[in-house]
């Protein structure tokens, strides 16, 4: 990961899209349990003020999520390297998402998100508060 710190040196961070699987099961990920279903994290890059933060995410089975309330928490764009989602908007606005697909989704979108699993690269931002 990219450091930003004063300490250290800022650098471009890159993952190529080749070496994101063997990058997102590496011990450098974040690997976790949702729903029994795996999910491995691997940021690569943090702003200083951590409103800003991208890097590789996989999960590996079936994934479902519904945004209410104050909706999906945080903008992100997202680059789909295999397998997808289906974005269904509250108004009933259906978006399928494949692999080579980008999406960007607006914090406080209201909808579904149904997926069989997938690989993606994201970048993630909100003005009022940190990202993790």
């Amino acid at each position: 990961m990219a450091e930003t710190g004063a300490a250290s040196i800022a650098k471009p961070a890159k993952l190529a899209s080749s070496a994101v699987t063997a990058a997102l099961a590496s011990s450098a990920a974040h690997h976790s349990s949702e729903g029994g279903v795996a999910v491995s994290d691997l940021p690569q890059l943090h702003s200083a003020d951590k409103k800003f933060m991208s890097g590789a995410y996989a999960v590996a089975g079936p994934n479902h999520d519904s945004f209410t309330g104050e909706g999906y928490p945080v903008n992100e764009f997202m680059v789909f390297l295999s397998g997808g989602v289906t974005l269904t908007s509250a108004d009933g606005t259906v978006l399928e998402v494949k692999a080579g697909d980008s999406v960007s989704i607006p914090k406080g979108w209201l909808g579904k998100w149904d997926s069989n699993g997938y690989e993606k690269f994201y970048v993630v931002y909100d003005p009022e508060k940190p990202v993790e």
